[in-house]
């Protein structure tokens, strides 16, 4: 069942969405803890699919940065863009010591502002995205993060003091994915599989690596392009079909890869800070269910990962939720 080209001549119905998005370690499926990627907010907004580059609305600094990039294919296949700005919260295992930890990870604070464009055709999808934003205080972490502990009824964290100093960081992603097998199950209901490669480099982090997606549910077809082994960080994939009944799909990850550098345990480029030895070695498994009624979605995930940093003690487990409004 493979995608039929389409061009900018074609009729193309491009959708918008809004999302908002929770992530948080406390509500892991297996040993939930408190610590490491310990909370994560943030809203997310986009368009798709978008039937050229040209009709992509882009900033004019990024139109001019991305023409001459392998994401612009003219008028060949179909487009989404998609913004977010998130907010990510690190703490140790102790959050209960005012003083420094210094056999596990910093605390750091992460505010970033994300753009992701991606072409697709024919059971293929290209991505490339760029991250901008700051590390340390200016990032208000500590903030949002008592103010959720207070909501959820969490220990709250004592050690802020010691977080990473203010830091401008940006990173610029690749992104390839070849959905390389489908079945048809029934009528609308399908199972297919996804091979997922991506590289990113920047001072927030730096990594390369590889998985596979399976995935059971309805609208597979149309919605692969933005498939992620990861988490609830993506966009909910229906956002992109203009189908107002119900769909839904289950999925299955993993993904391993090398992690050149990472800021939240590598500590401050520049000055002085708390860090950790960070392991390159990571891998990754990660399952959810998406699904879509109506103008409202809901993507609902769980993540279980390899250790980050040398001596950590738990694994990394958090689990995440997004919910969807399309339009």
């Amino acid at each position: 069942m493979a995608s039929v080209t389409v061009t900018a001549d074609e009729n193309v119905h491009t959708n918008g969405w809004r999302q908002f998005i929770f992530e948080n370690d406390a509500f892991g499926v297996i040993d939930p803890s408190d610590d490491g990627y310990s909370n994560g907010v943030g809203y997310a907004w986009g368009k798709a699919p978008i039937a050229s580059y040209d009709d992509i609305d882009l900033p004019n600094w990024l139109k001019t940065a991305s023409d001459w990039t392998y994401i612009n294919q003219g008028d060949e296949g179909l487009y989404t863009l998609s913004y977010a700005v998130v907010q990510a919260m690190y703490t140790p295992s102790d959050l209960d010591t005012p003083e420094l930890v210094e056999d596990d990870r910093p605390y750091a604070g992460v505010l970033l502002w994300h753009v992701t464009m991606r072409q697709f055709d024919q059971n293929v999808s290209r991505g490339l995205s760029l991250d901008l934003g700051v590390v340390g205080p200016a990032s208000l972490a500590e903030k949002t993060q008592s103010t959720i502990h207070g909501v959820i009824n969490a220990r709250d964290p004592q050690g802020w003091e010691h977080q990473l100093e203010n830091e401008a960081v940006f990173r610029i992603q690749s992104e390839y994915l070849h959905r390389f097998a489908n079945f048809d199950i029934a009528d609308g209901l399908a199972t297919d599989a996804s091979f997922y490669g991506q590289g990113s480099l920047g001072n927030f982090r730096s990594e390369a690596g590889f998985g596979l997606v399976f995935r059971l549910g309805t609208g597979l077809e149309q919605t692969y392009s933005t498939i992620n082994p990861t988490g609830s960080h993506s966009a909910n994939p229906y956002g992109q079909i203009s189908d107002r009944g119900f769909n839904w799909m289950v999925y299955v990850s993993a993904y391993g890869g090398y992690v050149l550098n990472d800021i939240t345990l590598d500590g401050n480029t520049f000055k002085d800070s708390h860090s950790v030895e960070l392991t390159h070695e990571q891998g990754e498994v990660s399952m959810g269910v998406a699904m879509r009624w109506g103008s409202w979605g809901l993507l609902v995930s769980t993540l279980r990962g390899s250790k980050k940093f040398e001596g950590q003690i738990p694994e990394t487990d958090y689990a995440g939720v997004s919910i969807s409004y399309h339009y």
